[in-house]
């Protein structure tokens, strides 16, 4: 992805009491996704992330409603990184370690976000939109990944 002026990065993360094995489950098994990924409508692909698997599905975004796709190039036990287009193209990473009472949870989403007037318009929106998505989606994982354990 290149690093032009349209470039966007966030990073956050969360310390939960789940275990790195737990978090791993639900970031990697496509099915969960809606559940902890309120934009996420609907998910086709396999039950597990591996290297090179691709989920297709419906989200919405900004007040859209558009196809998606997820192409997973790094999975591991600690590491999932997936190249994902839902309207944009996002490179989407997780790092999941574990730490003194359980695991922390880092989210980095990059992207290039529209140029030009309409985009930048767009992309101030679209901006607010991932952040708050982002804090909501990590705090549902990290509960989610509780429960499960």
């Amino acid at each position: 992805m290149k690093q032009g002026r349209n470039h966007y990065r966030i990073e956050d993360h969360i310390d939960t009491r789940a275990d790195q094995r737990a978090v791993m489950g639900r970031v990697l098994a496509p099915k969960t996704w809606p559940e902890w990924q309120a934009e996420i409508k609907t998910v086709e692909g396999p039950e597990r992330m591996e290297d090179g698997d691709q989920v297709s599905g419906d989200a919405e975004l900004v007040g859209f409603r558009v196809q998606g796709r997820s192409d997973a190039h790094v999975v591991d036990d600690e590491l999932f990184i997936e190249d994902v287009i839902v309207g944009v193209r996002m490179v989407i990473t997780y790092q999941v370690k574990p730490n003194g009472s359980g695991t922390r949870i880092t989210r980095t989403l990059e992207a290039d976000l529209p140029g030009g007037i309409l985009g930048r318009l767009l992309s101030i929106a679209l901006r607010a939109r991932l952040r708050k998505m982002q804090k909501r989606l990590l705090r549902d994982l990290a509960a989610q990944a509780e429960a499960d354990a």
